[in-house]
């Protein structure tokens, strides 16, 4: 007979893996059976050595130890029956495999940084039994540990990690650090997304300090947003960058006692500096500085939200309390906007400014020179109101487009300037030239002329954006001043209107002559759910434009009719009336 492998070291521990398998427990001597599974048992051993051989394991065995249990069954192979089976093991000679802790709860991966909560042995004290517990993030093999509040033994900690049940007391703990893991996540993606992490642009966001390594603080990325808004495209922004800078210096005005360096900024510097804004303060030469409107306050804070959240975008601050709310208790509340509902010219009115443009009604009394320039002044006031309430800016880039030229001089196209790299179809606009805009054109515009502009005189040659905000800057005070002098001198009205009254009435007057609100929102360039289709569609033909904009002002009223009149009228007389009011 061949050597028996049941005899080797080997095959022994297999046979101690099939028994455990079945539920047998170890105990002093020998295996005790917890379960009916003999016939697995007995199948397993003779399928695998063979009858003969396993007997004579047992009888061996048998005659050197005490017999324990015994296992009488017959197998099938061969018809045998095996008497007497022991299997046993002494307990001296068992091996006690000790069960493999966790020390580290995963995390995540986020480009090539990886980061997990782990417990912190790396401690060279004797008779430490507790660790702490800190968020581990490894770059390129190199580590940087931040502690997270907690210190437990190597077996508690592994509890924590393994435990699936909500309702034991550990679970609340590890759902803690499964927050803690979720934070550090939204941390990294933010941080300087589209280029590789470093452990010093890790180690700052997440102490929400800088490190010696970067340039970036709160007060630089408001400077760079500033300079961006100049530069970029040729300076296409450069008018919105005014309201940042405004914000910056007085944020350092206010707040000129504070050291703020990097991002140590936080919601109490901005609640000091609402309140100088509210309330005054005193400035570094020991003069009072005036409070602010509220609409100027509410602008700065806008800003500064701005500049706030792009920190947050970049990664930093993100630690840091947000400061502005104006639903939570304790927050920053941002003053709403003024409402200017009532800023505007009715239809009625608009009419009368026109005429006054028309008829040149102006008092002698002015001074020489005056009345042409209230005139021009005028005639823009009603170009913006005419041209689909369009600002002063887009006036004054207005050309004689290709676009002018090919619907036979009915119709301007331009781009808006403050939505053109921010709408889908870069901020278009048709204005479609009405009798009324004709006349105006006639009157105060340059000749018709491919790609030449149609008010050259506000530029007056300037093309560098900061040239162009500043000559139309002072168009604007000139159109504002003159026109409320027409207002009192002429008409005898007790206003005074800007320069976005012909916006606002523009709106608001199409709205009360009943005109869609889709159209308003198109020819005014406001942002309009589109889909690839609709830019290749004409939604109001030019002849339908013409007809709403001829709305805006009342040339040919109606004569009220009395009910006398209506008895007087012969029948074709009601007929035409009746048509009359059908058109309208």
């Amino acid at each position: 007979m061949s050597e028996n492998p049941l005899t080797q070291p080997d095959c022994f521990r297999i046979v101690f893996a099939k028994i455990l398998r079945q539920d047998i427990r170890l105990e002093s001597g020998g295996f005790r059976k917890l379960q009916e599974n003999e016939q697995d048992f007995g199948d397993f051993m003779a399928a695998d050595y063979g009858s003969d051989e396993l007997n004579v394991f047992a009888k061996t065995k048998t005659d050197n130890c005490k017999k324990q249990n015994k296992i009488n069954r017959r197998f099938h192979s061969g018809g045998l029956r095996v008497y007497g089976l022991n299997v046993f093991a002494k307990t001296k000679t068992r091996r006690t495999m000790a069960k493999k802790l966790t020390t580290s709860l995963t995390g995540f991966k986020e480009r090539q940084c990886t980061m997990a909560i782990v417990l912190d042995i790396r401690s060279n004290r004797k008779d430490v039994t507790e660790y702490p517990v800190k968020a581990r993030f490894t770059i390129d093999r190199r580590s940087y540990y931040y502690p997270i509040g907690g210190s437990y033994s190597k077996q508690e900690f592994s509890e924590i990690c393994n435990v699936q049940k909500s309702k034991s007391p550990k679970y609340e703990e590890k759902k803690r650090l499964l927050d803690i893991v979720d934070k550090y996540k939204t941390m990294l993606i933010n941080l300087n997304p589209g280029h590789e992490l470093t452990l010093d642009a890790v180690r700052m966001v997440v102490e929400g300090k800088v490190t010696r390594e970067t340039k970036e603080s709160f007060i630089g990325i408001w400077e760079e947003i500033i300079h961006n808004l100049r530069t970029e495209n040729d300076g296409a922004r450069y008018t919105t960058a005014e309201p940042y800078e405004t914000a910056l210096n007085s944020f350092k005005r206010f707040l000129w006692k504070e050291d703020i360096k990097g991002f140590e900024v936080s919601i109490e510097h901005i609640k000091k500096w609402e309140d100088g804004m509210i309330n005054g303060a005193i400035g570094p030469d020991g003069k009072k500085l005036k409070p602010v409107k509220s609409t100027t306050r509410g602008i700065n804070m806008r800003q500064c939200r701005a500049v706030w959240n792009e920190c947050r975008r970049r990664g930093y601050l993100l630690q840091t309390e947000y400061p502005f709310s104006n639903a939570k208790k304790g927050k920053v509340s941002i003053p709403a906007p003024a409402s200017r509902k009532d800023e505007y010219f009715d239809i009625a009115r608009m009419t009368e400014l026109y005429q006054v443009f028309v008829n040149k009604n102006y008092p002698d009394t002015w001074k020489k020179g005056y009345a042409e320039r209230a005139h021009y002044a005028l005639g823009l006031f009603l170009v913006q109101y005419l041209g689909n309430g369009f600002n002063l800016v887009d006036v004054a880039q207005l050309t004689y487009s290709q676009y002018y030229f090919d619907t036979e001089r009915r119709a301007f196209k331009f781009y808006r300037k403050k939505t053109r790299g921010r709408s889908k179809n870069g901020g278009e606009v048709i204005i479609p030239i009405t009798e009324p805009l004709q006349h105006i054109l006639d009157d105060i515009a340059a000749p018709p002329k491919l790609n030449a502009l149609v008010f050259p005189h506000i530029l007056e040659g300037a093309t560098h954006e900061r040239d162009i905000r500043k000559r139309v800057s002072g168009e604007n005070s000139n159109v504002q001043d003159r026109l409320i002098k027409i207002c009192k001198d002429v008409l005898h009205w007790e206003v005074r209107p800007s320069g976005t009254w012909a916006r606002h009435s523009f709106a608001t007057n199409l709205t009360h002559a009943g005109v869609e609100r889709s159209y308003i929102d198109e020819g005014m360039a406001h942002s309009q759910g589109q889909s690839v289709t609709d830019l290749y569609i004409a939604k109001y033909p030019l002849e339908k434009q013409i007809e709403y904009n001829s709305k805006l002002l009342n040339l040919n009223p109606t004569p009220a009719i009395t009910k006398d009149d209506i008895k007087n009228m012969s029948k074709e007389e009601m007929a035409a009336l009746l048509i009359e009011l059908m058109e309208k």
